[in-house]
């Protein structure tokens, strides 16, 4: 009777034990990986990172970034090495680099690892053969981005707005980024709105993003055009570009340059005049895939209702810059309350994003 008795009693034991601990599934926090496609000291891409490490934090979520190195034979291998060495995370956010993208979605596929895309970067053969989010990868959740070619016809439109000068008197130059989707799609809108109003552009030329490749091609172009007055640029970066080329130039006549990104050096130089606008907001779209995935985690049916989410973007002038202090604020964003942008914890039946902006804004006040 008396072995029978302890032995119950252990069972009884185990049982209790056993039922009062915590769910590992339940206590594990869910875990995501971004991949920043660029180097880790990128201004614009640092931006995005910390702001998703900022909502991450307030989310509980655990949160790590791999780099990509700006090429996308390097950011294949770098995601490759993660998944062959590291614990499998349960979500990623990813660029598609164009020329990689399909062995990057079918890696993700073999590991069975749900994810996100930002911006729209592949077209042509590549993109039928990738297809959209869920088509032929069913872990590709959804597409977050921007429409690069309003972005950038608002780009043109507003550097001429700048000037303050009869049409035909406008003079553009155009810088793009790289031969690909979203800066071709850049420079096209910008082209449609020049052709709209009847301005022709002088010469469009592919800098690589690159600072220091757009200083030389504005050196040249300024020489080959020294009339021009405009100077439309794929980023704040290759902007920035173009103002030294023409300080060191010593150029007396007014040229209104801009980029997109909305760099912190880039926002300085239009206080200053120095530069004429910069395009941006999208430095949020690594938050809005963060919070994407975290809604789906929770059971929000999102991303099972949806492909895409799209959001626009706005110029920044020294007309309008005061409003838009909060976002050199680093400091300050933990003060945003990235629960309540959350479908989950606010409530919302859909996510607000064109406007979202503005009420950051205002939260920081």
């Amino acid at each position: 009777m008396l072995r029978h008795f302890w032995c119950f009693l252990f069972i009884t034991l185990s049982i209790n034990a056993f039922s009062a601990a915590p769910s590992p599934e339940k206590e594990r926090p869910m875990s995501v990986v971004m991949v920043n496609p660029s180097v880790k000291d990128d201004p614009f891409w640092r931006k995005v990172e910390q702001l998703t490490q900022e909502a991450a934090t307030q989310l509980g979520v655990h949160f790590e970034v791999i780099y990509g190195e700006g090429n996308r034979f390097a950011q294949l291998d770098v995601l490759k090495r993660y998944l062959e060495y590291r614990a499998t995370p349960d979500y990623l956010i990813l660029i598609n680099y164009p020329g990689g993208a399909e062995q990057s979605l079918s890696m993700l596929s073999k590991y069975n690892i749900k994810f996100v895309t930002l911006e729209q970067t592949i077209s042509g053969a590549e993109r039928t053969a990738i297809g959209h989010a869920g088509e032929h990868f069913k872990n590709w959740l959804g597409e977050i981005y921007h429409d690069n070619f309003k972005a950038g016809y608002l780009l043109a439109k507003t550097l001429t707005q700048t000037l303050q000068q009869p049409k035909e008197l406008v003079k553009p130059i155009l810088i793009n980024g790289h031969y690909g989707s979203e800066s071709d799609a850049r420079s096209d809108g910008a082209k449609a709105y020049f052709k709209e109003q009847g301005i022709d552009v002088a010469q469009t030329v592919f800098a690589a993003w690159s600072k220091d490749q757009a200083m030389e091609k504005t050196e040249k172009l300024m020489k080959r055009y020294p009339d021009t007055n405009l100077i439309w640029c794929a980023s704040d970066l290759m902007a920035l570009g173009s103002e030294t080329a023409l300080r060191q130039s010593a150029t007396t006549s007014h040229v209104a340059i801009g980029g997109f990104d909305w760099l912190d050096d880039a926002l300085v130089f239009i206080e200053k005049d120095k530069l004429s606008a910069s395009v941006g907001g999208h430095f949020m779209m690594g938050v809005w895939a963060l919070i994407s995935l975290y809604d789906y985690h929770h059971g929000n049916p999102y991303w099972a209702t949806h492909q895409k989410m799209e959001f626009d973007l706005e110029a920044i002038t020294k007309e309008n810059i005061a409003q838009f202090s909060a976002i050199r604020q680093s400091k300050e964003w933990e003060k945003i309350d990235f629960r309540a942008l959350t479908l989950t914890h606010s409530g919302q039946k859909d996510y607000q994003v064109i406007h979202r902006f503005d009420e950051l804004l205002h939260s920081l006040k």
